[in-house]
C-alpha cells in the first residue's frame, strides 16, 4: 500500500479544500445508468446474513420535532447514478495517487461526535448544487435541496496509533437527494485504490489493523447493500410511510470548526457564507453537541446521551422503526426516563442479553442497553448492522454513565 494514501486522510479529515467558491464544477454523472438493485435482499454477497432482535415495549415516550418531508419538492428528471464514483466528479485523483481531493463546491465537514463503524476513519463531504440553498433546522437534519450529494468515505490505517499512514480505503457511500426523496448508493474501492464501483448488493472485505493498545485486530468488514442502508436511514412520516433521510448533517454536530483554505471556520457559518445555508440563527443560539469522549467538553450525562443520539437514535426514536416497536427512545431530546430505558422491560429481547431491563440504574452489568453495545454476538449486538467489532470506548462510556446513576431496584 502506497504511503501516499495518507494524503487522503489529511485532505478530507482536515478539510483542506483550499477554496471558498461554491459554484465549482459540480458533479455531472456519466450517462450510464446502474442496475436496478431491487432484487437484493439486504445481505452482503459473501453470504453473511444481517441479524438482530428488536425489543418491544408499551410506553408512549416523547415525540421529537418530526420528520422533514422527503417527498417530491421540485420538477426535473432524477440524477443519473454512475457505475463508478468518479462519474459524480466530486473528487480529483484517487487514493492510489494521493488524491481523492474534493472539488470546489464539494465541502468537507466533520462531526463533533461521529457514529462508530468498526474503528474506520471516515471523511465526509457535502455538495449543494449551484443556485440552491439548504435551510437550517434546529433539531433535524438540514433541509437539503434536490441535487444535494453527501459522501462518506471509510478507510483503515494499518495502525490506529498512526491514523494518517498506510491507509486502505474500503468504500464511499453517496446519499443523493432526488426529486422523489433520498437514495443511498454504496461504492467499493478496488485493490489498486484507483476507482470505486457501485455495489448495490454490498461486499465483505477482510480488514486487519493494530488497535490503540498495540494489539492486532482482524475481522470481516461488511459494506452494506443498498437495501441495508435503508435500515438506518428510514423514518416514518406523518402519513405512516417510511422515508429515507440523512443522519449526521444536524446543526448540533456540524456546529464546530474546520479548516477551509487554511483558515479555521465554524462549519455552519462557512456554509452560510457560501450562500449554501439560510435561516442560521446567531452563534449563541446554535445547538452544539460535545465530543462524547472529551471530559472537558460536557458532563458525563450529556456525553453519554450524545453518544446514544448519534449511534442509536436514528432508529430508536419515536419516528424510527426500532423506536416504534420497542418504545426505547435514545434521541437526545427525549426527557422520559422510562422510554430512555430506566427499569424498562423489553418485550421481545429473548434470553441471554445481559439482564431483564434496558437500564438498571447503578448497574451496567445487568443492563441490556450496555450488553447490546458491548457484545459482538450476531443477533444480540446493536446496532444490528454497521459494526462487526464492539466499540470499547463507547461501551465504557455507557457503562460509566449507567453506574453513575443513583442505584435503583427495578421491578
Amino acid at each position: 500500500m502506497s504511503p501516499r494514501l495518507s494524503v487522503v486522510l489529511l485532505a478530507l479529515t482536515l478539510a483542506a479544500c483550499g477554496s471558498s467558491d461554491p459554484e465549482g464544477p459540480g458533479p455531472t454523472p456519466d450517462s450510464g445508468t446502474v442496475d436496478a438493485g431491487t432484487g437484493d435482499a439486504g445481505v452482503p454477497d459473501a453470504g453473511e446474513p444481517d441479524a438482530g432482535i428488536v425489543d418491544a415495549g408499551t410506553d408512549a415516550g416523547t415525540l421529537d420535532a418530526g420528520v422533514p418531508d422527503a417527498g417530491p419538492v421540485d420538477a426535473g428528471p432524477p440524477l443519473a447514478i454512475p457505475n463508478a464514483l468518479s462519474g459524480f466528479e466530486l473528487f480529483t485523483g484517487s487514493p492510489a495517487d494521493g488524491g481523492l481531493i474534493p472539488v470546489e463546491g464539494n465541502v468537507p465537514y466533520t462531526l463533533s461526535t461521529p457514529l462508530f463503524s468498526d474503528y474506520a476513519v471516515k471523511s465526509r463531504t457535502l455538495y449543494i448544487p449551484p443556485g440552491k440553498t439548504a435551510h437550517y433546522q434546529p433539531k433535524d437534519a438540514l433541509d437539503l435541496p434536490v441535487g444535494t450529494l453527501i459522501t462518506k468515505t471509510f478507510a483503515f490505517p494499518a495502525d490506529l496509533r498512526k491514523p494518517d499512514q498506510d491507509v486502505r480505503v474500503i468504500e464511499t457511500r453517496v446519499l443523493v437527494r432526488q426529486p422523489s426523496g433520498w437514495e443511498a448508493w454504496p461504492y467499493v474501492w478496488n485493490t489498486e485504490q484507483t476507482e470505486a464501483t457501485l455495489a448495490t448488493g454490498g461486499r465483505v472485505r477482510d480488514v486487519t489493523f493494530i488497535d490503540s493498545e498495540g494489539e492486532t485486530r482482524s475481522f470481516r468488514y461488511a459494506v452494506p447493500s443498498k437495501n441495508q442502508c435503508q435500515q438506518c436511514h428510514h423514518l416514518v412520516d406523518d402519513k405512516g410511510e417510511q422515508v429515507m433521510h440523512p443522519i449526521g448533517v444536524k446543526a448540533r454536530y456540524l456546529h464546530r470548526t474546520n479548516t477551509y483554505g487554511g483558515v479555521e471556520r465554524d462549519q455552519l457559518e462557512y456554509l452560510a457564507s457560501l450562500g449554501k445555508l439560510d435561516g442560521l440563527p446567531a452563534q449563541a443560539e446554535l445547538p452544539k453537541a460535545p465530543d462524547a469522549f472529551d471530559p472537558q467538553s460536557a458532563n458525563l450525562d450529556t456525553r453519554a446521551r450524545t453518544y446514544l443520539d448519534i449511534n442509536c437514535a436514528h432508529c430508536h426514536n419515536p419516528k424510527g422503526t426500532a423506536g416504534i416497536t420497542s418504545q426505547l427512545f435514545l434521541n437526545f431530546d427525549n426527557t422520559s426516563l422510562f422510554s430512555l430505558g430506566e427499569c424498562k422491560r423489553p418485550g421481545s429481547a429473548g434470553a441471554g442479553v445481559g439482564g431483564e431491563f434496558d437500564i438498571v440504574p447503578g448497574n451496567h452489568a445487568e443492563s441490556i442497553l450496555w450488553y447490546r453495545l458491548h457484545t459482538e454476538e450476531s443477533g444480540k449486538m446493536m446496532p444490528q448492522i454497521g459494526r462487526t467489532i464492539h466499540h470499547a470506548e463507547g461501551a465504557q462510556l455507557i457503562a460509566d454513565w449507567i453506574d453513575s446513576m443513583p442505584p435503583k431496584t427495578c421491578k
